[in-house]
């Protein structure tokens, strides 16, 4: 199965713009009012939606996460870069740090907040290349060429898409066959190496 057909019979799905920006693919930022980094700006149609999926996932007992895909375009013409998840569960919590308080907690925000050691403050840094408790990644610096063609002011080289959907028990992969958030991870980043192995993002399965 085409990875692109897959994605648009996900119950739930939704693809949003990842980025806050002008209508010329330059993305806006923000100074972190506490450590001073410069950071790019989620959109709001994102923030809303993430707060939106995580807020109902968790009133629901067969929720396990959201599954996301940040790629190249809008629905219609979506090109996968890097697949993740942001699971329900912590490794010791019953709610994920990185889940939980999801209106305030900017810092994580299903894995993309502001943190240096999330995607938006990891990117942030390897693109302004501020200082932190550890250097920019090779993992970040791989997105920012990838994504951006200048970086004052940040400019996209095409406009970047989120999919976001909830992942409940009985869920069904690509595949047809239902299965857990972490294997449908780990079968869509498989898919996409095949379909799109000049342009994913995704290094040894992560």
């Amino acid at each position: 199965m085409k990875l692109t057909d897959w994605f648009s019979t996900v119950q739930g799905h939704r693809f949003v713009p990842l980025f806050e920006t002008d209508g010329a693919l330059a993305v806006q930022t923000r100074i972190h009012p506490i450590n001073g980094r410069r950071l790019l700006r989620r959109s709001a149609i994102m923030e809303a939606t993430v707060i939106e999926c995580v807020e109902s996932g968790l009133k629901d007992a067969t929720w396990q996460g959201l599954l996301y895909v940040m790629g190249w375009g809008s629905a219609s013409t979506f090109q996968p870069l890097y697949t993740g998840k942001a699971e329900r569960k912590g490794k010791t919590q019953a709610v994920s740090s990185n889940l939980a308080r999801i209106r305030s907690n900017f810092a994580q925000f299903a894995r993309w907040g502001d943190d240096i050691a999330r995607h938006i403050g990891a990117l942030s840094q390897a693109l302004f290349d501020f200082a932190g408790y550890q250097p920019p990644t090779p993992k970040y610096k791989r997105w920012a060429a990838a994504l951006f063609d200048s970086k004052d002011p940040p400019h996209l080289k095409q406009p970047v898409s989120l999919f976001l959907t909830p992942w409940t028990d009985g869920c069904a992969g690509p595949s047809g066959l239902a299965g857990s958030l972490p294997s449908v991870e780990k079968e869509v980043i498989a898919l996409a190496s095949v379909q799109f192995p000049d342009t994913l993002l995704n290094v040894d399965g992560r």
